[in-house]
């Protein structure tokens, strides 16, 4: 080899390795290995899992986040989450829905009432309602998902006509009442939304809603969308999932009606001095909704077979999900949705996408919560001002490259054994998996393969403090092309007004054929590989 071409490849191994190596990290003595295999029947991954959603719970992710004070929407951000080519927004909640009048939501702006909020404290304005999120979402490229009010409260709970009603309006013709009244407003063609949600979190007793049994919930399900299949058959309809009895009695009374039965997932971290704590909780959490997952995948398969749908299957979308940080503040920890998006976020979040990815295509939407301010992947600064979180990159990559069919991976190598019922995951659904202890893979990982034939791999270090050394194993013929890195030495790392770019991607060329197969990843470091067929 040439001098030239030596220097090269001394760049491109030092452009590879982690920043903890050169730190000097300990590195584990147990390699892994990847293996990836294209499979005979390879199974595509629905782009919607990729999603967001928008609620206002009073810190700043609509008011004061999407729209300024003068009810115009903040140009910055709307710049910044253009590009992630998000595929669908669900809308107006969450907890909140169940107090959510939409009628007071439409018409001119200076008629609209301004109340006091129950459950997230604060006041609604109305000043962003159906008409301003639909056009905002038309603007911004993303697919509208609408969540009905159906709680049971007596006073603040929606009926299945005020259901019916926001359907004509967003959808029918200027020869109803509602689509007139649509027209009217400034909006003279239909909206077309497709996905409607029937009810939040019914199960418990959340801001203005009393909790409901599985049965109960199942019987109104089944009036809801009974009639609005009578009205709109061609609507795509989501019921309320939660624990595995709950599903097994709204699946088998309403498998023929709806096409999705929605999860809520809320990993958890404790951040104490700016610092994660039981860090091997919360980095391996995503392992726990696995399993809860494959339990629940095989319920949904029955149900489909039960009800003739297996070429129009009811999937889990998984409507909410994020990891919530509690903060200690003096005696004890606090939830706070305002916390920095840090390097370990990077992993839970990754890990969260691994196993949808994974469990495809029973996974058929996911919903993260938020994308602006609260949890999320931007955060204001002023009516002008925005950065990128972390988090932002994750989504960006994902959206971007991995699409297409997912390919088998195996990892095998360094692994550690923890019990399943301490992997941080608030909700019921520790109540029905198995108690005892699980191994798991310090490397976690997923491959899909794009409609060019382009391979694609994300690997993530779930170690809080130590460098993985990984060997990959790809198809013949398959030569790297370029590496996507997300790193900091320091776990805790956030990016932050004065620093927006303390953690973002850094792009390597590989130029095909100066990578070895082995690379070092770092303490809750991420990497995406490019693969190539070779020419």
């Amino acid at each position: 080899m040439n001098v030239e071409k030596n220097k090269y490849l001394f760049l491109c191994l030092i452009l590879c390795l982690p920043l903890s190596v050169m730190y000097g990290q300990k590195t584990s003595k147990q390699p892994t290995t990847v293996s990836i295999e294209i499979p005979d029947n390879p199974v595509p991954i629905d782009p919607m899992i990729y999603g967001q959603m928008l609620e206002d719970c009073n810190d700043k992710i609509i008011y004061g986040g999407l729209i300024n004070g003068d009810g115009t929407e903040n140009s910055k951000v709307n710049e910044l989450l253009k590009p992630l080519d998000m595929p669908v927004m669900r809308w107006p909640g969450g907890t909140y829905v169940h107090e959510y009048d939409w009628k007071k939501g439409i018409g001119p702006k200076e008629e609209r009432p301004v109340v006091e909020e129950f459950a997230w404290k604060g006041v609604e304005t109305h000043q962003f309602g159906t008409d301003e999120f639909l056009q905002w979402c038309k603007k911004i490229g993303t697919e509208p998902y609408i969540n009905f009010n159906m709680g049971n409260d007596p006073v603040y709970g929606g009926s299945l006509g005020d259901a019916l009603s926001w359907i004509e309006y967003v959808n029918g013709s200027t020869e109803t009442t509602f689509g007139k009244k649509r027209a009217f407003n400034g909006q003279e063609e239909p909206y077309g939304v497709k996905y409607w949600g029937i009810g939040n979190e019914n199960y418990g007793p959340w801001g203005r809603h009393t909790t409901e049994t599985a049965q109960q919930y199942a019987e109104r399900l089944h009036r809801w969308a009974s009639a609005i299949h009578f009205q709109y058959p061609d609507l795509q309809l989501l019921g309320v999932g939660h624990i595995y009895q709950w599903n097994d009695t709204v699946l088998h009374r309403n498998g023929d009606l709806i096409d999705f039965l929605t999860k809520h997932f809320y990993m958890t971290a404790k951040v104490n001095g700016g610092k994660l704590q039981n860090p091997e909780y919360t980095l391996f959490s995503p392992a726990k909704v696995e399993i809860h997952l494959r339990k629940n995948i095989e319920l949904l398969n029955e149900v489909n077979q039960h009800f003739n749908r297996v070429d129009r299957p009811i999937r889990y979308s998984i409507d909410e999900w994020n990891c919530r940080h509690s903060v200690f503040a003096g005696e004890k920890y606090q939830f706070t949705r305002n916390d920095a998006r840090r390097q370990f976020d990077v992993v839970t979040i990754a890990g969260m996408l691994n196993v949808f990815i994974r469990q495809s295509p029973f996974i058929g939407m996911a919903n993260y919560i938020f994308p602006v301010n609260g949890h999320g992947l931007v955060r204001t600064i002023d009516e002008q001002e925005a950065y990128k979180t972390p988090i932002y990159y994750i989504f960006e990559l994902y959206r971007k490259y991995m699409v297409g069919n997912k390919l088998n991976l195996e990892i095998k190598g360094g692994a550690i054994t923890l019990p399943v019922e301490a992997l941080a995951v608030e909700g019921a659904i520790s109540k029905e998996l198995n108690r005892g202890d699980i191994k798991l893979n310090y490397i976690d990982g997923t491959a899909v393969m794009t409609e060019e034939g382009v391979i694609h791999i994300v690997l993530i270090n779930r170690s809080h403090d130590k460098n993985q050394k990984v060997n990959i194993k790809v198809p013949d013929g398959y030569l790297p092309v370029t590496m996507w890195k997300i790193e900091n030495d320091d776990i805790n790392a956030a990016n932050s007004e004065n620093e927006r770019e303390n953690i973002s991607p850094q792009m390597v060329n590989l130029s095909r054929k100066f990578l070895n197969s082995a690379v070092t990843i770092s303490p809750c470091e991420f990497i995406m590989v490019r693969y190539e067929k070779n020419k």
